[in-house]
């Protein structure tokens, strides 16, 4: 049967699963904290030591909610610097279209020129005022992502990349577009999900 200290560990582990990098590294910390201070006890060995070593620690739950805000932090920051990147991979690829549609004589959309670029600057908009005054929320690289997607999309479109027989130089970053809205997707995906484990690990035990 596991000890105490095991249990509050075990508990503590659980509670910040969602990030196990910070999971193992903090839990191995907890843990050789913890029993130095049991075994400083006068009554150790003894579950009573342990008690009172992880009484004078704290409860697990919200150890695990104060280093959960340190990793919303860490994969915030992710996730802007990841929405910054695509940024500025789409304003490169947008313009490299450009050039080769200018080459072409024209896109034959009407519609899709109009989202490329509107869409492509209400991204840039919305990240610039959330990265000054949301950076630990979902919905700003939401809708940046959003906008960025679908600038991508209408500007794949309008080039015809695919139906034309785009230069490699263009092909490229549109590559690169489409594989770091990807990435973008799965970091704030992660962000909403420290973001809920965090709010439960706060409420009522």
């Amino acid at each position: 049967m596991a000890g105490i200290i095991e249990q509050y560990v075990a508990g503590l582990r659980r509670d910040l699963d969602f990030d196990p990098v910070l999971s193992d590294r903090l839990s191995e910390e907890v843990e050789s904290h913890l029993r130095d201070a049991a075994e400083a006890d006068p009554a150790w060995p003894s579950p009573e030591a342990e008690r009172r070593a992880i009484a004078r620690f704290g409860l697990a739950r919200e150890m695990a909610a104060r280093f959960a805000s340190d990793a919303i932090d860490r994969q915030a920051k992710r996730s802007w610097v990841m929405l910054a990147a695509t940024v500025a991979v789409t304003f490169i690829a947008m313009r490299l279209r450009v050039m080769w549609l200018d080459d072409l004589g024209g896109s034959v959309s009407t519609l899709a020129p109009f989202v490329d670029r509107y869409a492509f600057i209400a991204a840039l908009l919305v990240g610039t005022v959330g990265w000054f005054t949301f950076r630990r929320s979902v919905l700003p690289l939401a809708i940046c992502l959003a906008g960025l997607a679908a600038s991508i999309a209408a500007g794949i479109a309008r080039a015809g990349l695919f139906v034309d027989g785009a230069p490699l130089h263009v092909l490229l970053p549109a590559a690169g577009e489409i594989a770091l809205v990807g990435l973008l997707s799965w970091e704030i995906f992660a962000l909403h999900r420290r973001l809920r484990r965090t709010v439960a690990l706060r409420g009522p035990g």
